[in-house]
C-alpha cells in the first residue's frame, strides 16, 4: 500500500499556487479605475441646447415644413422639461428620461443637409435681415 500523505512542501506549494491564481482571477473581475474627469452635471443641458439649435436650423432652412412643426415643438418641449428635471433631481432615472427625450428629438430631425446655393449672391441675399 502507498502512503497518501503529502509532504509539507507539496502542500505549501499547492496552497501558494492556489492563492496566486485566485488573486489573478480576482484582479480580472475587479472594476477598472476610471481615469479623467467625471461628466459634468450640466452635460445634458448642453446636449439639449445643441439639439434645440439643430431643430431651429432645420426649421429655418425649410427641412421641416408646417406639417412637421407641431411634432417637433412637442418633442422639443418634452426634451426641455426632461432636461430641467434631470438637472434638478440628479438621479439616474431622471437622467435616463432626459437621454430618451433628447434621442427622440434628434431622431425626428432630418438627416440630410440642404443643398448649397449656386451663387455667393444668393447666399448673401439669404443672410440679410428683413
Amino acid at each position: 500500500m502507498t502512503d497518501l500523505k503529502a509532504s509539507p512542501a507539496a502542500v505549501w506549494r499547492s496552497t501558494a499556487t492556489l492563492l496566486v491564481a485566485g488573486s489573478l482571477l480576482a484582479g480580472c473581475v475587479a472594476r477598472p479605475v476610471m481615469t479623467g474627469l467625471p461628466p459634468s452635471p450640466n452635460s445634458r443641458l448642453y446636449a439639449y441646447l445643441i439639439a434645440h439649435g439643430m431643430a431651429r436650423g432645420a426649421v429655418m432652412t425649410g427641412q421641416i415644413g408646417p406639417e412637421g412643426l407641431v411634432r417637433l415643438v412637442t418633442l422639443d418641449k418634452a426634451a426641455q422639461q426632461a432636461t430641467v428635471n434631470a438637472l434638478k433631481l440628479q438621479s439616474s432615472s431622471a437622467n435616463r428620461q432626459a437621454d430618451q427625450a433628447l434621442s427622440n428629438l434628434l431622431a425626428d430631425l432630418p438627416q440630410k443637409t440642404p443643398p448649397l446655393p449656386r451663387s455667393p449672391a444668393e447666399q448673401t441675399q439669404k443672410n440679410r435681415l428683413p
